[in-house]
């Protein structure tokens, strides 16, 4: 996993900014390959070679949850050849992530059907694309006062769906310390389950599991499968404190430091709200840029 400390490649949460948002209702399956087409296609002009669509940017039709494949259909054939010769041909990653309204954790009803029936239908449009590998970002959700058992349901409903979607599955850690740190999710889903995790550097700034950054980016790799490079999600805070530590957990739209990867081979999502925007300024800016402020004492 260690490699060496060349800049990772970097991708961004989201659609491009060219993207066509009149367009986001999603009736079919041919609607969401057309968008992640498009968005493929527009990260490959500036280079992104990673993709990662949040569900959350889109609304789902009744429709698209009765919706059956029919992979002898021209528009569907024809879109799931292109795609998958663009990720064969080109060397690319796709990655679906839930960031917010989808919680398997959750013990509202209506939220548990809608998250079960989005993870069964993404993780059925990725085997169409032969994506087979931990392609889904999720977070558990809220914690209820009880940290334990909302893991140990959020664990339940996810066996519940089968292989195929517990192996593209990944989980990510929470900003506030009565939700889910890095420590959290490694006790109560990892050693359960075996799903990686997805290690997000600013919510561990605010809820760091007693693990410093350093440690807890490289116990997160760690339980990555074999042959499967890891994810890191950086984002940088809005405002810093005197010591250079984040006092609020929403993110700068452009990077102002160097990302620390710590030598380990991974791909790194910036969740900015300049999405690509903030990735090409990064690439441009990195040699000038300075390390984070790593402090041995993180928020807790």
């Amino acid at each position: 996993m260690i490699s060496g400390h060349n800049p990772p490649r970097l991708s961004y949460i989201g659609p491009h900014s060219e993207f066509d948002y009149k367009s986001n209702q999603i009736d079919s399956y041919v609607d969401i390959l057309k968008a992640l087409l498009e968005n493929i296609k527009l990260n490959m002009q500036i280079d992104i070679r990673i993709t990662c669509m949040d569900i959350s940017d889109f609304k789902f039709s009744p429709g698209f949850y009765l919706d059956v494949i029919d992979e002898e259909s021209k528009d569907v054939s024809s879109l799931i050849d292109e795609i998958t010769s663009l990720i064969a041909r080109e060397n690319l990653r796709v990655f679906f992530c839930l960031s917010k309204e989808y919680f398997l954790g959750t013990q509202i009803e209506g939220m548990k059907k809608s998250t079960t029936s989005i993870l069964l239908k993404v993780s059925e449009i990725l085997d169409l694309l032969g994506v087979c590998g931990t392609s889904i970002l999720i977070r558990i959700g809220s914690a209820y006062g009880n940290r334990k058992e909302t893991m140990s349901s959020f664990c339940e409903r996810l066996e519940s769906l089968g292989n195929g979607v517990i192996s593209k599955v990944c989980v990510m850690n929470d900003d506030k310390p009565s939700l889910f740190s890095i420590t959290d999710i490694l006790s109560g889903i990892y050693y359960r389950m075996g799903v990686p995790i997805c290690f997000r550097i600013l919510p561990h700034q605010f809820n760091n599991g007693g693990l410093t950054i350093r440690e807890a980016l490289f116990l997160s790799c760690s339980t990555w499968r074999s042959g499967e490079k890891p994810i890191f999600v950086y984002s940088e805070s809005q405002e810093y404190d005197i010591s250079g530590m984040p006092v609020s957990n929403k993110s700068r739209e452009y990077l102002m430091n160097r990302i620390p990867t710590f030598g380990l081979d991974l791909d790194v999502i910036v969740d900015s709200p300049a999405r690509e925007d903030s990735c090409l300024k990064y690439r441009m800016d990195y040699k000038s840029l300075s390390p984070i402020v790593i402090n041995k004492y993180n928020k807790k």
